[in-house]
C-alpha cells in the first residue's frame, strides 16, 4: 500500500506532517486543512487531491501563485519528493510503501512527521477492537460503557507511538482531536510571559487530554510532551461528536474534567506570577465593545444567542477589560469564550476575535457595575496589527 504526505519543510509550522487521503486545502482562511497565517497566500489559495490514485496539486485561483518545484503551475501530477512553495512555507510531497496490515495515524494538524510511529493494526478490526477494549475500559471517559459501545471508541481510534521527549501537542495549535494515554507518561506545561516554561501537569497511563480544544474549538491551551516511551490513542473531533451524541454522560464527564483542568491551569499561572499587566502596558481607552458566548462554551446555555453590548475600561496587546452592568453577566463562568467586536477610533476601525473570560469583578457592591477580564485567543493578523498600531500610535 502506498501512503502520501505532505511535509511542511520551511516555514511557522516546520516539521509538521500532514497525510493525504483524499484531500488538502491549504490558505488563509483557518477553516482550510493546512491554515498559514501568511498575508502573501490567499484565503484559498491551493489544493492537493487524489484523482485516480495519483496525487495532484492545484492552485484555486490565489493571487501570488503556487510553485511546483520552483515553477508556477495552476495544475500538475506530483511525484514522490517534489516541493511546493506557497508563499514563505515550503512542502514537500512523500510517499512510502507500508504493510497492507500496519495503519498510521489518519487524522492530526499537529504531529510532526519523526515524532509518529507505526502500530501493528491490520485490517483484523475485531482483534484490534478486543486489544483496545480492554486498555479503554480503565479510562475514566468510558468506564460506564459496555464491550458493544467500547468497541464502536476502539473502531474509531487511531494508535501512535511518542518517543521520549517528543512533543505530542503543541500550545496554539488548532487540532481538535483527544488523546488518550494507553501507556507512558506525559508532562503538560505552557509558557509563562519571559518564555521560561510553566509545569501544568504530569498525566500517566489511562488518562486524556485535549478536552479544551474538543469542546470549545479554541487553539491548543498547553503543550504536551511525552516523557517515556507512549502508547496514545486519538480520537478525530468528527468520532467524538457522534460518540458523545449516543452517549451523553461521556460529554459531561469531559466538561467536568474541562471545567476542573482550567481552574488548575489558572492556578498555576497565578503562582508562577502570570499576570497580563507584567507582559503589556494596559490603555484606559473608553472603546464600544460588542460580544457574544460561544455556543461550545460548557455551562453558558443563558447567555447564548445574546449579543452584549459595553464599553472597555482598559485595553491592551494581549486583552481587554469590560465593563458591565447586567446582573446575569457577572454569573458568567470563568474560562467562557467570547466572540468580541471593539471599535477602535478612526482611522483604525473594527477588529474582530475570539477571546477567553479570564476574571470577573464586582467594583461597587449594591451598584451593578462590574468588569470582565478578557484575553485574547484568536485575533488574525491583520486585526492584531491594527491593534498594536492603535496602542502604540
Amino acid at each position: 500500500m502506498i501512503r502520501s504526505y505532505i511535509v511542511i519543510e520551511k516555514g511557522l509550522l516546520e516539521e509538521r506532517v500532514y497525510p493525504l487521503e483524499k484531500k488538502l486545502t491549504i490558505g488563509r482562511r483557518p477553516t482550510n486543512d493546512i491554515y498559514l497565517s501568511d498575508p502573501s497566500v490567499s484565503r484559498q489559495h491551493a489544493e492537493i487531491v487524489l484523482e485516480g490514485g495519483r496525487a495532484v496539486v492545484r492552485d484555486l485561483g490565489s493571487h501570488n501563485g503556487t510553485f511546483l518545484n520552483g515553477e508556477r503551475v495552476e495544475k500538475a501530477p506530483l511525484s514522490n519528493g517534489d516541493t511546493i512553495q506557497i508563499g514563505g512555507t515550503l512542502f514537500r510531497f512523500v510517499q512510502e510503501r507500508v504493510e497492507e496490515d500496519r495503519s498510521q495515524l489518519l487524522e492530526t494538524q499537529e504531529i510532526p512527521e519523526s515524532e509518529v510511529s507505526l502500530i501493528l493494526e491490520g485490517k483484523e478490526t475485531s482483534r484490534r477492537s478486543r486489544r483496545l477494549i480492554e486498555a479503554l475500559s480503565k479510562v475514566p471517559l468510558f468506564e460506564r460503557l459496555d464491550d458493544k459501545a467500547l468497541e464502536t471508541v476502539a473502531q474509531a481510534a487511531h494508535l501512535v507511538v511518542f518517543d521520549r521527549g517528543r512533543t505530542i501537542i503543541r500550545q496554539g495549535d488548532r487540532g481538535k482531536s483527544l488523546f488518550i494515554l494507553l501507556d507512558g507518561k506525559v508532562r503538560v506545561y505552557t509558557y509563562d510571559q519571559r518564555g521560561k516554561e510553566v509545569p501544568l501537569a504530569i498525566l500517566s497511563e489511562n488518562q486524556f487530554f485535549g478536552e479544551m480544544s474538543l469542546l470549545t474549538g479554541a487553539p491548543r491551551s498547553a503543550s504536551v510532551q511525552a516523557l517515556e516511551e507512549s502508547l496514545l490513542c486519538e480520537i478525530s473531533y468528527e468520532a467524538m461528536r457522534e460518540i458523545v451524541q449516543k452517549w451523553p454522560s461521556i460529554k459531561k464527564t469531559l466538561e467536568d474534567y474541562y471545567r476542573q483542568r482550567l481552574a488548575d491551569m489558572e492556578q498555576k499561572k497565578r503562582d508562577a506570577g502570570m499576570r497580563e499587566r507584567r507582559r503589556h502596558p494596559r490603555l484606559n481607552e473608553r472603546l464600544p465593545v460588542s460580544f457574544s458566548v460561544s455556543p461550545t462554551s460548557p455551562g453558558t446555555g443563558l447567555f447564548r444567542r445574546k449579543v452584549f453590548r459595553s464599553i472597555s475600561q482598559d485595553i491592551s496587546i494581549s486583552g481587554i477589560r469590560i465593563r458591565v452592568q447586567e446582573n446575569m453577566l457577572r454569573m458568567l463562568p470563568v474560562g467562557s469564550h467570547l466572540r468580541l467586536e471593539i471599535t477602535l477610533p478612526p482611522p483604525w476601525g473594527t477588529i474582530r476575535c475570539l477571546g477567553i473570560l479570564r476574571n470577573v469583578m464586582e467594583v461597587k457592591e449594591g451598584q451593578g457595575i462590574g468588569y470582565l477580564g478578557v484575553e485574547f485567543l484568536d485575533l488574525p493578523p491583520a486585526h492584531r496589527k491594527k491593534l498594536e498600531r492603535f496602542i502604540f500610535r
